[in-house]
């Protein structure tokens, strides 16, 4: 089942226009991927990327989250009769955000001896 099939199943049409309706849904699906990618490849060009397959679950989640907030774009944080609510700028909470880890590179120690045999092998 496709992704766009899978957030269909989570989140109600409440559009009179099904065009619409799958407009958004294509659009939140693509909004969580950059999110996602940005988070995971900090230090990458990830325009070109596809999400991992892994994180499809979370896509879906994060995608619900950010369909709950549309209209409320713009809002840190909103307070009335005692009932409050915070979000990160992005719209996803911070739980979910948690859940990506970024993908970073690590500094490999060589030595002498891993140099000069380097060097062999590229001699012969």
């Amino acid at each position: 089942m496709e992704q766009i099939d899978l957030l269909k199943l989570r989140i109600p049409n409440k559009y009179d226009n099904e065009e619409k309706y799958t407009n958004t849904l294509e659009a939140l699906l693509e909004d969580t991927k950059n999110i996602a990618l940005s988070n995971l490849y900090p230090f990458e060009d990830w325009s070109e990327m596809e999400l991992p397959k892994k994180y499809y679950n979370w896509q879906i989640r994060a995608s619900i989250e950010l369909f709950h907030f549309l209209g409320y774009e713009g809002i840190k944080s909103y307070s009335e009769n005692g009932l409050s609510f915070s979000r990160m700028e992005d719209g996803i909470s911070a739980d979910l955000l948690d859940e990506l880890m970024p993908n970073a590179g690590t500094i490999k120690k060589t030595t002498l001896q891993d140099e000069e045999s380097s060097k062999e092998t590229n001699n012969d």
